[in-house]
């Protein structure tokens, strides 16, 4: 792993297409990884059948919402994190970091909880139906439990590559 000062470097001294790449790629794979397994998920659940196409197709928006708080306190926080550590004020970027992550994880376990609380209100408001519910709900489950290591991961990553360590938090 680099040291800070090596990320610093990137951050003030380094040439902009190589910091780019230095800074991007590895955010760009991850992402690219993520989206092949959407792909890869819905190639083989649609072998089963259409309902259980529908589950996911029902359940998904639960991750979207969780990504968008995630990044709501990860990408907010990561600004103002680069510019804190750009004037070596270490203590307030802890502060900054600190309440990025436990502010967006207190929401989202809130969510979490809101989600197991209002499933079936929730899934049928995406468009469940009766013959899709079984499926969402043997979908949503498991995939509502991981949301919370999702939020935290999101948020995470942020916080982490506003430091310049981007291939540390990446996927």
């Amino acid at each position: 792993m680099r040291s800070r000062e090596d990320r610093m470097f990137t951050f003030t001294e380094e040439k902009v297409p190589k910091a780019l790449l230095t800074l991007g790629l590895p955010p760009m794979l991850g992402m690219g990884v993520s989206a092949l397994y959407n792909i890869v998920d819905a190639f083989f659940v649609g072998h089963l059948g259409e309902a259980q196409m529908g589950a996911i197709a029902v359940v998904a928006p639960l991750t979207y919402l969780i990504l968008g708080i995630g990044l709501l306190f990860g990408a907010g926080a990561s600004s103002y994190l680069a510019r804190l550590l750009g004037r070596k004020d270490y203590q307030e970027a802890s502060r900054c970091a600190s309440t990025a992550l436990f502010t967006g994880l207190g929401i989202i376990i809130v969510l979490v909880v809101l989600m197991f609380v209002f499933m079936d209100p929730i899934f049928r408001c995406i468009g469940a139906t009766e013959s899709i519910m079984p499926y969402a709900h043997a979908y949503g489950v498991p995939l509502i439990l991981s949301l919370l290591l999702y939020g935290f991961n999101v948020i995470f990553n942020n916080v982490i590559a506003s430091e310049g360590a981007t291939s540390v938090g990446s996927g």
